[in-house]
């Protein structure tokens, strides 16, 4: 027998409060907007982050996230905000879209296509000066990634690759001091003959420069199908860097 729907009718605000164990994906109200919350153990699973959810990212006081499901969630097309999420899951959600400028993840799992999402380790941007309490930098750690498969994901401006857990095999290639492999790759790249290879190889080092502009560690695909170069062109310049220092 289905379970009825939680019935949270209207406007519901919420301020500063503790909401435990509460199932999001069949509540029924016009409109949630929580400010200075916690959710503990809450169910968003194939959820759809529509009108009725979309506060719940954009509080002026974050909200803090412990122990939710967000698996199957509809969470593209959106950030989280300035969200604080501890020990959830992301199975299967679709975060296509995310721009993380100023959001902190601690022990969560993500699994499934993680694909055009963007994770910052210092808020970023206009948000940065909104924050609710201030802070410099965006705790980052021990998110799990080893069953998720990752598409134009970047991670950037500080966060710790080596606090997180990773996809394993060819795939993927980890590199620290990104820079000093990128000057070096670069004046190797200059000395290729193919000119075709060279030219797409090159505007894909000056890409990469600007992106991880404030990063040291990088997690990447070999091959990325939004990068403009060829497979073979992208998995050699990879291979450059990695032999670079």
């Amino acid at each position: 027998m289905a379970e009825a729907p939680t019935t949270l009718p209207g406007l519901v605000l919420l301020q500063r409060a503790t909401v435990a164990d509460v199932d999001f994906s069949r509540a029924a109200f016009e409109r949630l907007a929580p400010s200075g919350c916690t959710f503990v153990r809450c169910d968003f699973r194939k959820a759809t982050l529509d009108r009725r959810l979309l506060p719940l990212f954009k509080a002026r006081q974050r909200n803090t996230f412990r122990e939710c499901r967000f698996d199957g969630a509809d969470l593209s097309g959106i950030d989280p905000g300035a969200s604080r999420f501890e020990g959830c899951t992301f199975d299967g959600a679709d975060v296509t879209g995310w721009n993380a400028v100023a959001a902190e993840f601690v022990d969560n799992h993500f699994g499934g296509l993680v694909a055009h999402a963007r994770f910052y380790g210092r808020p970023w941007g206009p948000a940065a000066t909104d924050l609710d309490p201030r802070r410099t930098l965006n705790e980052f750690r021990g998110n799990d990634f080893r069953d998720a498969g990752l598409m134009d994901v970047a991670f950037l401006m500080g966060i710790d690759i080596g606090k997180q857990r990773w996809p394993e095999g060819d795939d993927y290639i980890r590199l620290d001091r990104i820079h000093q492999r990128l000057t070096r790759g670069h004046a190797e790249i200059l000395r290729w003959n193919d000119i075709e290879a060279r030219g797409e190889a090159l505007e894909m080092v000056r890409s990469l420069s600007f992106l991880l502009m404030s990063q040291n560690d990088v997690i990447a695909r070999r091959v990325e199908p939004t990068v403009k170069a060829q497979p073979e062109v992208q998995k050699r310049v990879w291979s450059t860097l990695a032999a670079a220092l």
